[in-house]
């Protein structure tokens, strides 16, 4: 058995990740793939991805994300015929000496719903429900475009300081940390990042990722504190709504079971869940 941990990964482990988790996905019909950069983690240079090779072949992955200086989430896989042979659990034991002297409270395991053997997995082990994520999708043809007010501004690297009044406090982040997020979506070729006007001031903020010509995700999507409980998410999206359904067929996004006004809000606008990720809490 060897174990590899490292922050960066090389192609040719990254085909092997691949490879090992679509065998891992196939029987279950999963989708819950793993992100493969430590861009978006607060510490970019600790290790955040364990493979464990066994006779020189990878037999499974263990991939950790740091959202926070509060959690660690993690999400892998294992080679269905070496399941049950302790593998998982030396991944994660493996991590979590790695993290012991960060200041994380909490480490979250990702399980989708329908995965038998990830519910079985952690129901022996982390049994405690900490909240569920879901995925929701709406199609071109499902959309009624609505009036809305305010107007959106793809940012820029040119015109990228028009957002920077506002992202510290719309997602709650010290101003460095938000900043250096937003440089790196802004250098990300699949993405596309807008910011949301309402007379003259900016007020809220969302990007785009890319997938395919025909698939994209919203994320972080965001109103300013000041400005929430006033219609404008739901002006905002129509708005971003009208954008995206000019190039793409379907729009995807991820709602937290704890945000129950965006969860009506997407329902509202036509959204339905197509996938179900439960969080699993390991207090730390």
């Amino acid at each position: 058995m060897n174990i590899i941990a490292t922050s960066i990964l090389t192609k040719e482990q990254e085909e092997q990740i691949k490879a090992l988790q679509e065998k891992a996905f196939q029987e279950e019909q999963l989708g819950n793939e793993v992100y493969l950069s430590s861009e978006m983690n607060i510490d970019k240079e600790k290790p955040c991805f364990f493979l464990l090779n066994e006779h020189n072949e990878l037999v499974s992955f263990l991939c950790a994300f740091f959202p926070s200086p509060g959690e660690v989430e993690f999400n892998g896989f294992t080679h269905p015929s070496h399941r049950k042979k302790g593998y998982f659990t030396t991944l994660v034991q493996q991590a979590l000496k790695q993290y012991q002297h960060m200041p994380f409270k909490q480490a979250l395991f990702q399980c989708e719903i329908n995965s038998k053997c990830g519910k079985a997995y952690l129901k022996k082990r982390y049994p405690t429900l900490d909240r569920s994520e879901y995925v929701m999708a709406l199609e071109r043809g499902n959309w009624n475009s609505r009036p809305a007010k305010g107007s959106l501004i793809r940012l820029t690297k040119v015109n990228r300081l028009l957002a920077d009044p506002i992202v510290c406090e719309t997602f709650e982040e010290e101003y460095s940390a938000a900043t250096k997020d937003l440089d790196i979506l802004l250098s990300d070729s699949e993405r596309e990042v807008f910011v949301y006007e309402v007379d003259n001031q900016i007020i809220g903020m969302l990007n785009v990722h890319h997938e395919n010509e025909e698939r994209v995700m919203l994320h972080g999507v965001a109103i300013h504190p000041d400005a929430r409980g006033k219609g404008y998410g739901r002006a905002m999206m129509c708005l971003a709504l009208d954008e995206v359904f000019r190039r793409v067929e379907t729009l995807l996004l991820e709602v937290d079971s704890e945000n129950p006004p965006a969860l009506a809000l997407y329902r509202n606008l036509g959204f339905q869940v197509c996938s179900q990720v439960d969080y699993h809490r390991l207090i730390l």
